[in-house]
């Protein structure tokens, strides 16, 4: 069977004009008939109506007489009347007919609905009507039911669709003629453009042009088929002609792929912000540097550098001084080293990797290591302010500490772990025991978090007291570690690795927190106000949500923030000071002391300091411990505490032991001290007993009396 959409246009045409009038004609036919129809429906409802209203009013005499005879006998009237089928009367009190007409040759009809209802029924073969009788005077006589055939509505749905038919096959015939004789008109010039296409496409002769002079959408049509044409005659001259084009064109682009080949490939192998080989690379080539190390009976040195305390840098002055610190330590890695026969590469962060090739000796290798130290201890400038940066370097020697390249660089960092967990600024070449030191770094890791999570942390206090009359004026709060086996862990051991690993700021808070809540104790059993100091790491002091954490902490404890203190260093507050400056006078806005830890054992600016909104100056006990023996060492303490007086600021020594050196510090007027002369970090109990029972200062500086007078004799 042939589809629709393969006929031609002639035919199409034909078909669409048919259908278009036939629907049109059944549509409107429709619409009529349904009209009359619902005429035809209404005006035999209300013929039946008045016809029943009619009868009963001429009934209501033989009811009245109860005469069955004249009323059958009018009845008999509605004969007239072909399409009434059945009429029956009813008397008031009887459900049998009082009088009954039925039409001849018609089955008796049953009832459509009780007759007593008095409304229309409708089936689809009759009408049914029923009205109350009345006597003239308004009485209830009896009923009156006609039914009405429908057959009259049936014979007009019959005529309708017989001339609908013939309307409709009349149409179509003369619209079939007319289409006959017009598609000519408009298939005509276009079957003469399909022949044209069909000539143009087989001989592909493109000069040919289409004659029919049409001004409809025919003509459109053909002036569109001729322009094709002369765009394709002129498409042939210009492929020529962009041909040798194209060929440049591709050979230019084939060179520039080349070059685009080349530069991912080397950003494939190479760290986007140093420019140093990347991880990738450096092991592809310490394969290859084992493969001829082995031929030729050679030893490789692989080091493993990274760098102190970068966090922090990238932590207090932002990521853009880190990138830039770590661009220059690149270009001071190359320089210690042969190029292009040693390699430098970064892996990551902080971390480098060199492999030095054909190394005579594995001592060669820590000359090297010490040249990088060296490099490395030479300050870097950034925005005008001097950074200063160690590493820790980790060696490993082929093939004596490793036959391929995991071994290598797994034994180096582990040698660089130890050079760390022996004070940082090192290197240190692998052994056996390197690999133990950092499975036990990692031990101590896991154990740390374990000890965080089981509440294993205890607050010490050491007091602090005022030189001048001998009270307990506050105590400095200090973080102690009591393993499951009730043994204390030096926090020299732990505190660098919660720093490394971040668990310092989830430590920092609850050392905080805890030492408030102990403050509030004191003050309750304490005459007069007592202070406590907590140091802060570098780590908590740049998190975002400092300020609130401590606000909050004070607030929920109903503390009075003027009696904590916290520690700050030298070497946190001076890498960043603008921001160090907004940060310590949010903390002031909130009345919290603050104080400068270990002063003196940093790189302290005068102009910022001055600007710093803090409290107090500690002197780092290095200064003190020979301050009765040293010349500089009490040049350098003198001059700090005449330096903080005259900038307003209290005074604490640190690492006080003996009475000489109380003696002196009282002598120059500083203003608070703390040391073991006068009491070691103590757990909270026993901070608690020293405040009721405290030590006797009067008979500590009597006893540094007669030591003095004794000297002097």
């Amino acid at each position: 069977m042939v589809r629709f959409k393969d006929l031609s246009i002639r035919y199409k045409l034909t078909l669409i004009m048919l259908l278009i009038s036939g629907v049109v004609l059944l549509l409107s036919s429709t619409a009529f008939m349904v009209n009359d129809l619902l005429t035809l429906q209404a005006t035999m409802e209300t013929d039946l109506q008045v016809q029943t209203q009619i009868t009963a009013s001429n009934a209501n005499a033989a009811l009245q007489f109860d005469d069955p005879e004249t009323a059958n006998h009018m009845l008999s009237a509605l004969a007239a009347d072909h399409y009434v089928v059945l009429a029956q009367i009813f008397s008031e009190n009887s459900n049998e007919p009082f009088a009954t007409y039925l039409r001849t040759h018609t089955a008796m009809p049953e009832l459509l609905g009780a007759v007593r209802s008095h409304q229309l029924y409708s089936s689809s073969a009759f009408l049914q009507y029923s009205l109350p009788i009345h006597s003239p005077n308004d009485e209830y006589q009896g009923d009156i039911v006609l039914i009405l055939d429908r057959d009259l509505m049936y014979e007009r749905i019959y005529s309708y669709i017989s001339i609908a038919l013939a309307i409709i096959f009349v149409s179509a015939l003369i619209a079939f003629l007319l289409s006959t004789a017009l598609q000519g008109v408009i298939t005509r010039p276009i079957l003469t453009l399909v022949d044209l296409t069909h000539v143009v496409s087989n001989e592909k002769n493109y000069t040919l042009r289409a004659d029919i002079d049409n001004h409809d959408e025919i003509g459109i049509l053909v002036d569109g088929f001729n322009e094709m044409l002369e765009a394709i005659q002129e498409r042939d001259e210009k492929l020529e002609r962009h041909r040798e084009h194209l060929e440049q064109t591709v050979a230019n682009r084939t060179a520039e792929l080349k070059k685009l080949n080349l530069k991912l490939t080397y950003q494939a192998y190479h760290d986007a912000l140093t420019n140093l080989p990347n991880r990738a690379l450096f092991v592809k080539r310490v394969e290859q540097a084992i493969a001829y190390a082995d031929e030729n009976n050679e030893l490789l040195a692989m080091l493993f550098i990274d760098l102190d305390r970068f966090k922090y840098i990238n932590d207090t002055l932002g990521h853009a001084a880190g990138d830039r610190l770590l661009q220059e330590v690149s270009q001071r890695l190359l320089a210690c080293t042969r190029q292009p026969e040693d390699t430098v590469a970064r892996l990551g962060g902080d971390e480098f990797t060199l492999l030095l090739r054909d190394v005579k000796e594995p001592a060669n290798a820590g000359i090297v290591a010490e040249h990088i130290i060296k490099a490395l201890t030479a300050p870097f400038t950034f925005n005008e302010q001097d950074l200063y940066i160690t590493p820790s370097i980790g060696i490993s020697i082929y093939p004596k500490d490793g036959r391929d390249v995991g071994s290598l660089m797994k034994n180096a960092d582990a040698g660089m772990y130890m050079a760390k967990s022996q004070g940082r600024n090192n290197y240190r070449f692998y052994t056996s025991s390197a690999n133990a030191a950092s499975a036990a770094r990692l031990n101590m890791e896991n154990k740390l978090r374990q000890a965080l999570e089981y509440e294993e942390f205890e607050v010490w206090y050491q007091p602090r007291f005022d030189i001048r009359n001998g009270q307990i004026v506050g105590a400095e709060a200090l973080v102690r570690w009591r393993s499951p086996d009730f043994n204390l862990v030096p926090p020299a051991q732990f505190i660098p690795l919660a720093e490394d690993t971040g668990l310092i700021i989830p430590i920092g808070e609850w050392v905080l927190r805890t030492a408030c809540q102990e403050n509030l104790n004191w003050q309750r059993t304490c005459q007069h106000p007592l202070h406590v100091s907590v140091n802060l790491s570098a780590r908590q002091f740049v998190q975002e949500d400092l300020l609130s954490t401590i606000e909050r902490m004070v607030d929920d404890l109903g503390m009075d923030p003027c009696r904590l203190e916290l520690e700050l260093t030298e070497s946190l507050i001076m890498p960043n000071a603008e921001d160090t400056i907004e940060t310590l006078q949010a903390l002031k806005k909130l009345g919290i002391q603050i104080s400068v830890d270990d002063f003196g054992t940093g790189y302290s600016s005068l102009s910022y300091l001055k600007r710093f909104p803090i409290d107090t100056l500690k002197i780092d006990q290095s200064f003190v411990r020979d301050i009765s023996e040293d010349d500089d060492d009490r040049a350098l303490v003198t001059a700090i505490i005449a330096m903080a007086h005259n900038l307003k600021l209290a005074v604490v020594a640190e690492g006080v032991e003996t009475v000489e050196q109380m003696i002196f510090l009282r002598n120059y007027e500083c203003d608070y001290v703390q040391g073991y002369l006068f009491g070691k970090p103590m757990p909270a109990p026993e901070f608690r007993k020293l405040l009721e029972n405290p030590i006797n200062f009067n008979e500590l500086l009597a006893r540094g009396h007669r030591y003095t007078v004794q000297a002097e004799s």
